[in-house]
């Protein structure tokens, strides 16, 4: 086996492995005689990347530092519409790379400053750049360097498609199965975007909408704020699961929904999924016991049995009494049931509770 062949092999690999990318582009750098490799997937606005580690660093601080967006190497790349590899020398004069605060301030100083690299789009709405750089004292990526990445450059766009639609299948079989036990499900993208959904989540258009750029929007304006606030916070790292309550209405029963965080990395670089949107609906009136409060609500002992004896019929005054507490005590938790619910009153609360029946319990 030539190395060609086993650099593309290490391509096709990390097709249906993404955190194998490093090693794939580590072994390109060898073929191509360049010092470091990147990976850019832009997905509607958002940056994903992957480097070798000798390139790590210096990717970090440029996104840290808010480089990408107004990225001259990129702007003038996307305006060639070139497609194969292109090095800097193709992009600015020498003037302008002295001159240029992307060279001057940013990569020069940290010992980088000759590139070369390919933008890609794929039918998915991915915008891909597969860069490459050379040390500033090694001098630029030289014409045999481009012609050996032009060479790889189907590969590495098909590997990245095949990345893109195993994703997708990984989600959907996801959703399959989340539907085989009862229940409406949703992947949300970034953005807040339905990227795929079970026929039971289509289901609920009576509880859910969506705008013309395909993000989802709740119809009750407190759940759908409280949704979007948590959505939010995921996109930015803080990964908690949140679950919001939809009290009756004419046309539909109780409705909690619930956000879960979508981890992991390997799917993460070229499908921006962050979050699964899964719905309990309510079936018949039963008082939930203490591990369905527990789950939708991440309600203490003590507040599941206040929210229990209030399901029964009973003021905040005959619940202290039975549970020998204050009044205080019992109004203490009423407020943290309704925050942690994102309900205001504690009718609609109630009502609420009156009517949850998890399907696996009927």
């Amino acid at each position: 086996m030539t190395e060609f062949d086993s650099v593309l092999d290490c391509i096709y690999e990390a097709a249906a492995l993404p955190q194998l990318w490093p090693d794939a582009l580590a072994r390109i750098n060898r073929l191509a005689a360049v010092d470091a490799g990147a990976l850019f997937v832009v997905p509607h606005g958002e940056v994903k990347w992957t480097a070798t580690s000798n390139f790590s660093d210096t990717v970090s601080a440029f996104i840290d530092e808010g480089r990408m967006p107004d990225n001259p190497r990129n702007r003038r790349a996307l305006a060639l519409q070139h497609a194969g590899f292109i090095v800097d020398q193709d992009l600015f004069s020498e003037e302008e790379m002295a001159t240029e605060p992307l060279f001057s301030e940013f990569l020069r100083p940290r010992g980088w400053g000759w590139a070369s690299g390919s933008t890609i789009l794929l039918p998915t709405g991915e915008v891909l750049t597969f860069h490459f750089e050379n040390r500033l004292d090694r001098g630029p990526v030289g014409r045999d360097a481009v012609s050996m990445l032009d060479e790889l450059r189907p590969h590495l766009a098909r590997s990245a498609l095949i990345s893109c639609r195993l994703g997708l299948e990984r989600l959907n079989a996801s959703l399959t199965g989340i539907e085989a036990i009862g229940y409406p499900a949703a992947v949300i993208g970034n953005g807040g975007r339905v990227m795929t959904a079970n026929s039971s989540f289509d289901g609920l258009d009576l509880l859910v909408t969506s705008t013309t750029s395909g993000r989802f929007v709740i119809k009750n304006k407190i759940a759908n704020d409280l949704i979007q606030k948590e959505l939010n916070k995921i996109s930015r790292g803080y990964s908690n699961a949140k679950s919001v309550a939809i009290p009756a209405h004419n046309d539909h029963a109780p409705v909690v929904f619930h956000l879960i965080p979508i981890r992991g990395r390997a799917h993460d670089l070229f499908v921006s999924a962050e979050a699964f949107l899964i719905a309990t609906v309510a079936s018949r009136p039963k008082a939930p016991s203490f591990e369905i409060l527990n789950t939708l609500f991440d309600l203490t002992p003590a507040e599941a049995r206040v929210a229990r004896l209030l399901t029964s019929g009973l003021s905040a005054a005959e619940i202290a009494k039975v549970g020998k507490v204050s009044i205080e005590t019992v109004r203490g938790h009423i407020k943290s049931m309704l925050q942690k619910s994102g309900m205001h009153r504690q009718a609609d609360f109630v009502g609420f509770l009156a009517g949850i029946s998890l399907k696996n319990s009927s």
